[in-house]
């Protein structure tokens, strides 16, 4: 998104003001680009990036989450609408260019507080605000590419250049090139999280390969299995997750207002709104009850751990999916019995019963859609293994493997991109 250099430091300003952090000026109000440079202004510059990529992750995932099975649209707005029946491809969608500015200006401002820290060299206060720089810039980079089929980065007032649909992936490689750099000097808190991570956009890049083109015969991928049981190896508890807290000293997280708050969505079948319909919970291939997995997350949802109904947090990685990802691996070599032994691994976190003779696909299925809900990932799993949602219809829905393209604020904005 191209901003002007005045617009993007009134956005660091307010992102710092809401974290609290004191730059140590007379007047905040005055601050120069040039002062980011202060080396006591790191931090602030580390955190103040990270809840901006907080709030642009927010705004995409709720345009991405209406149009697959997890939330239904429940509302009076058409765009939503349009989402919800699967229209992926129209670049006017309200919602989608209203997210754009926030998710753009995340990349920039991740991005500038890598180059920023990394300037300061040995008068870097602490390095651990360089790694969370890295890891910011390296997450923003992967939902972006799960979510978008195209992107741009652009720089103030200098327009940049489309990525094109067939290059997309290369952001999951400059994603694990920061992740690499993040690993060297990491400490054992942000050591775990770097690692779930890699792991998660290993397995992201292989994904996005089954749906670039959507290949529903050979869905499953081997990518991230060894990264997933290092990262598993330095958990200390068999249900780590690592999660974006939103908050009303933060950010707050647009997904969770507009299903909690406006009640524009509501999750899954929307029992509240019943004339809406909607794709119902899935029953557990082993109980044959409704999965508790989704109620349960359905219910921390809902609660506004946080602090509120707009502050729902949002699972980044967890010991879940790192499971997931071996299972996976298992899956795609032909090991189907160690791949229910993986699953059965998750289960036991919850006390479910065990698989045991079970369709190993259908399960890797299944334990996915319940152990990822509302992360993020579902759309391109509902592709690649030819899963639809009862909402989609053939007048609204895109092609199968379509994500969301640069919508029409970038491309009259930007002279390098064309309609």
């Amino acid at each position: 998104m191209i901003m002007t250099n005045k617009m993007k430091l009134i956005s660091l300003l307010v992102t710092f003001s809401m974290i609290g952090c004191s730059l140590e000026v007379d007047n905040p109000n005055s601050l120069l680009e040039g002062d980011l440079g202060d080396p006591s202004a790191a931090a602030a510059v580390a955190n103040g990036a990270w809840n901006t990529v907080l709030n642009g992750i927010g705004n995409i995932m709720i345009a991405n989450a209406v149009a697959t099975d997890e939330v239904v649209w429940t509302g009076s707005r058409d765009a939503w609408r349009q989402l919800d029946k699967g229209g992926m491809t129209n670049v006017y969608n309200e919602f989608v260019d209203g997210a754009w500015p926030s998710i753009a200006e995340g990349r920039w401002m991740a991005d500038k507080a890598v180059s920023l820290l990394e300037s300061l060299g040995a008068d870097l206060p602490d390095d651990q605000d360089l790694v969370m720089a890295y890891a910011t810039a390296a997450m923003v980079r992967v939902y972006v590419a799960d979510m978008f089929d195209d992107f741009v980065y652009s720089d103030k007032t200098e327009a940049g250049n489309a990525i094109g649909a067939a290059n997309m992936s290369q952001m999951y490689d400059e994603a694990l090139t920061l992740l690499g750099k993040a690993d060297a000097i990491a400490n054992a808190t942000w050591k775990v999280r770097v690692q779930a991570l890699k792991a998660r956009i290993e397995h992201a890049k292989a994904v996005w390969g089954k749906n670039n083109p959507v290949n529903t015969s050979a869905p499953y991928v081997s990518a991230g299995a060894s990264t997933a049981a290092s990262a598993l190896a330095l958990m200390d508890t068999d249900d780590w997750k690592w999660k974006m807290n939103f908050s009303s000293g933060t950010v707050s997280n647009n997904m969770s207002w507009q299903i909690n708050g406006r009640l524009e969505m509501d999750l899954l079948d929307s029992p509240t709104h019943p004339e809406k319909g909607g794709d119902p919970n899935k029953t557990d291939p082993v109980t044959g009850t409704a999965d508790t997995r989704v109620l349960a997350e359905e219910v921390i949802f809902r609660s506004g751990i946080g602090g509120g109904t707009d502050y729902a947090p949002i699972t980044i990685v967890s010991a879940r999916e790192m499971h997931l990802i071996v299972a996976e691996s298992k899956l795609a070599g032909g090991d189907k019995a160690g791949c229910l032994t993986e699953l059965n691994k998750i289960r036991a976190i919850d006390g479910l019963g065990a698989y045991t003779n079970e369709d190993a696909g259908a399960a890797y299925q299944h334990e996915r859609y319940a152990n990822l809900f509302i992360q993020g990932r579902r759309l391109p799993d509902m592709y690649r293994f030819g899963v639809t949602s009862v909402i989609w219809d053939a007048v609204e829905k895109s092609p199968a493997g379509s994500f969301f393209p640069i919508p029409i604020r970038e491309i009259r904005a930007n002279p390098n991109i064309s309609q």
